[in-house]
């Protein structure tokens, strides 16, 4: 292979690209916005706080009686701030799907999504 070989495209190879590019963006983002997800947050083991995330509306945030920072907005709930040494759990980062779950150890506060689960979607991508 030499390299100054050209590549030669055709009009319908570009068109094949650019649909295929669309077409794995809007996948995305419907995957991403599934409706009956319940974020569920417990603290020692019981549940101090429900919302069912289809529903929030507007981005929210609320403390915790143990000093956590949790914000909720449309689809989404994740730890913002902690007063543990590490903030592990603040770089979990969102959770937006059923089957997700955060924890912050040293607090011992746990954030989990449960709700309908599609069976088109993979439970993991490579």
């Amino acid at each position: 292979m030499t390299p100054n070989k050209k590549i030669n495209l055709k009009k319908g190879d570009i068109f094949l690209i650019v649909f295929l590019l669309l077409l794995a963006a809007a996948l995305f983002f419907i995957r991403n916005t599934q409706s009956g997800t319940v974020a569920i947050i417990s603290v020692n083991g019981e549940t101090v706080y429900t919302t069912d995330l289809s529903s929030v509306k507007e981005k929210r945030e609320f403390t915790l009686a143990n000093g956590i920072v949790i914000t909720e907005e449309p689809g989404a709930v994740y730890f913002s701030d902690s007063p543990c040494r590490g903030h592990d759990c603040v770089k979990t980062g969102k959770l937006t799907r059923a089957g997700q779950c955060a924890v912050c150890l040293p607090e011992k506060t746990v954030i989990s999504i449960t709700g309908k689960t599609d069976k088109n979607t993979p439970d993991a991508i490579t």
